[in-house]
């Protein structure tokens, strides 16, 4: 009785001593959790539009109908991301949906700390691989957990695989489930984030330098002679160029930029690389490379060279990626700082400072050559990405929330940190965290104290730092989600305004002339009704089909090639009053704002079949008349009085104009669209600057077409008095109109 009493208080023993060892880790995790759960609290609405509003639509497919849709029709398979969060939103409420799904982002995201910490203590004791965990768990990016956003789990799967990876090259031949574990991790990546692609490459790179640098390899290259180094040389670039002709052929983007932009490859990498630099307090990044050359006196570790292989595998792998795409976006989308890209090597990096720290110990030359492309990358690359350094021109840089601690300094007291400043505080952590890194060894010999104090007093205000960052993009994030949340509701009309009416029943999205489609977004997010969106003249597009209705003359709807073919009906639609006017009843209201003024959103119960009483083109979201002029089309009711209201509140200097509205027959164009016909009659006002008039034109026709030109076209950026060419609106403007059509004229 004894013995079986004392095995389990021995095993009572070791679990509690197991429990205790995993306390510190799990601290780690639940304090993070808890600092982001707070900031994802505060988000108020999703902004960064087109993802999180793609991820919602498949999630919320997903959830419907198990199949992954958009916008009310099937698409294929895009991240296993939509089919995590599906499940919450099962939830009706669509705020407390949107809260689950940030929550559980943060949650998945802020796991990070466990695999980072697994494949830390490989190489580094307890102490150092919390260090790595926690560095790992903090970096700016993890504010993306409180997106809707693929990152809150390619993140902390990238860091698994890596683990994976690690442990089958020690572990190899050994124990081969290893292998095949990390095997089955890398194909499977690709389903968690498309860039997670470069994974099975990584692992296959990293199994090539793990058989290059055996023992094996090296007795066999003992004997090699300047022949078959010559050979070897020729044979690797034959093999590079081989795999670049493959995915040249199987990649445009991959074509493009090292076919084209070979050049903006490099410098948009170290775009990139230099962000995520100034996010991680750049001592990482430094002390991360320079971990990767041989330290004094360092005995053989199969483990320490599992290590290393993971890392320069990831650093070419990722950093080649990160390429491709910027210079590829950068021709076909816009010039951009993708370190968003790039996040993924941090745990690494964090694990190879803790290396340095742990062992009080660095190759010096290799620390100095670091620091030195640690310094060009903050100081100098980053610093002209655009003409405006280190992005500091903007609340936040999607793509880049390193920067982040850089524009929120640039923004609050007592800071207000100009780029110049900013450049010197990151001169001054570059030279000071390298000459503490140097110290280490020499301090370690005197007093060994002082020197750990030495290296916990670094890894603490690399990890502050690093929060701090973090802290600083969440309160970014915020603060333009209040802008948006602004722009939905000025008035603090409910979000979900369209569910609160319709009760879930299918409805339509139909806007004209939107070049800001932030607000059909938000709309389309808060209001699950909304299962179909278009626009009349193309101005609102994706994420999701987005294809504009057929109509018919007498203001019919239908969808598809032949309008006698049964296409969808629905029973509301929100219209982007007053160019799109819906046959049926008034169901509810909402303003928002649209090119900085507001903007009135009308929600129609729809007579069936769905018709429209008129729409019109060519005007502004704030009101104002382009270079095309304005149409105005009406499919019933027309008969009256046509009333167009017409100003030109213009600076004094913009020259006077005459401004013809003409009345005509509404036709049958060649591609079965109503277009403008034959002019019945017209009616011309002179205005000039500051002038407002009312034109009222007889209607008899139940169906009609208005036209309004404008002679003299004015560009307020050169109008502005001075002219001032820096004055941002650059369009070519006529006047501002309103079209109606009334009874009885009140005046004429």
């Amino acid at each position: 009785m004894s013995s079986v009493t004392t095995a389990e208080r021995a095993e009572t023993r070791a679990l509690s001593d197991r429990l205790l060892a995993a306390l510190p880790l799990t601290s780690v995790y639940v304090w993070l959790c808890t600092v982001y759960l707070v900031e994802a609290w505060g988000r108020l609405t999703p902004w960064l539009f087109d993802d999180e509003l793609k991820a919602t639509q498949i999630a919320r497919g997903i959830a419907a109908s198990g199949r992954p849709m958009q916008r009310g029709q099937h698409v294929g398979f895009d991240s296993l991301y939509e089919y995590v969060t599906a499940p919450v939103w099962l939830i009706h409420d669509v705020a407390n949906a949107y809260s689950g799904v940030k929550y559980l982002d943060v949650f998945l995201m802020a796991a990070v700390v466990f695999p980072t910490y697994f494949l830390a203590r490989m190489i580094v004791g307890r102490t150092a691989a919390l260090f790595a965990a926690a560095g790992a768990g903090a970096i700016p990016s993890l504010a993306y957990s409180g997106y809707l956003v693929e990152e809150n789990v390619a993140y902390p799967y990238a860091a698994l695989c890596f683990f994976l990876i690690a442990k089958a090259l020690v572990e190899w031949p050994r124990n081969r489930r290893w292998a095949v574990g990390a095997g089955v991790a890398c194909v499977v990546a690709p389903a968690v984030r498309g860039e997670l692609a470069v994974l099975p490459a990584m692992y296959v790179l990293a199994v090539l330098f793990l058989a290059w640098t055996s023992t094996w390899a090296r007795e066999r290259r003992k004997d090699w002679t300047g022949g078959d180094w010559a050979g070897f040389v020729a044979l690797l670039f034959g093999a590079i160029f081989l795999v670049s002709a493959v995915l040249t052929s199987a990649s445009h983007s991959w074509a493009w930029a090292t076919q084209f932009y070979k050049h903006r490859m490099i410098d948009q990498t170290g775009w990139a690389a230099g962000a995520l630099a100034i996010g991680i307090g750049v001592i990482p990044l430094i002390a991360g490379l320079a971990s990767l050359f041989r330290l004094p006196g360092e005995a053989p570790s199969r483990r320490l060279r599992a290590f290393r292989i993971v890392l320069v595998s990831a650093l070419i792998t990722f950093g080649l990626y990160t390429a491709v795409k910027a210079a590829y976006l950068s021709a076909v989308f816009a010039t951009r700082v993708e370190e968003r890209n790039l996040i993924y090597i941090s745990p690494l990096l964090f694990i190879g400072t803790a290396l340095l720290l742990d062992r009080r110990t660095v190759n010096r030359w290799a620390l100095l050559g670091c620091g030195a492309f640690g310094a060009y990358l903050v100081l100098y690359a980053v610093y002209h990405p655009t003409q405006y350094p280190y992005e500091m021109n903007v609340q936040l840089y999607s793509d880049a929330l390193g920067l982040a601690i850089l524009q929120q300094a640039n923004r609050t007291a007592p800071f207000y940190w100009t780029p110049q400043d900013a450049r010197w505080v990151l001169l001054g952590i570059v030279v000071v965290g390298t000459l503490v890194i140097a110290l280490l060894p020499v301090v370690r010999q005197r007093a060994a104290r002082v020197a750990g104090a030495l290296a916990v007093a670094l890894g603490v205000a690399v990890v502050t730092w690093s929060l701090t960052g973090e802290i600083a993009a969440a309160s970014g994030g915020n603060r333009t989600g209040q802008l948006f949340a602004n722009t939905l509701s000025p008035t603090g009309q409910p979000y979900s305004w369209v569910d609160q009416t319709t009760h879930g029943a299918p409805t339509l999205y139909e806007g004209e002339g939107e070049y800001d489609q932030d607000p059909e977004w938000l709309v389309e997010f808060w209001n699950r009704s909304i299962v179909s969106v278009g626009s009349l003249d193309g101005t609102v597009g994706g994420p999701g089909p987005a294809g504009a209705p057929n109509v018919l003359p007498n203001g019919k709807l239908y969808w598809g090639l032949d309008p006698k073919v049964q296409t969808p009906s629905y029973g509301y639609a929100v219209e982007d009053w007053p160019c799109v006017d819906f046959e049926g009843a008034t169901a509810a209201r909402h303003w928002r704002l649209a090119g900085g003024t507001p903007h009135l959103w009308k929600l129609i119960r729809l007579t069936q079949p769905n018709r429209l009483r008129s729409t019109c083109s060519g005007i502004y979201p704030d009101g104002w008349t382009g270079s095309n002029d304005s149409e105005y089309f009406r499919f019933g009711q027309g008969q009256g009085w046509l009333r167009v209201a017409i100003a030109r509140p213009a600076p004094g200097n913009a020259a006077p104009t005459n401004v013809h509205v003409l009345l005509g027959s509404l036709v049958n164009g060649p591609d079965r669209e109503p277009v403008y016909g034959r002019t019945l009659v017209e009616k011309s006002v002179h205005l000039k600057s500051g002038d407002a008039t009312t034109v009222w034109i007889r209607s008899p026709l139940q169906r009609f077409a208005a036209r309004v030109v404008v002679d003299v076209k004015f560009e307020p950026h050169l109008v502005v008095p001075p002219s001032d060419p820096s004055y941002g609106d650059v369009r070519q403007l006529g006047v501002q109109l309103h079209y109606a059509v009334v009874r009885k004229a009140a005046h004429r």
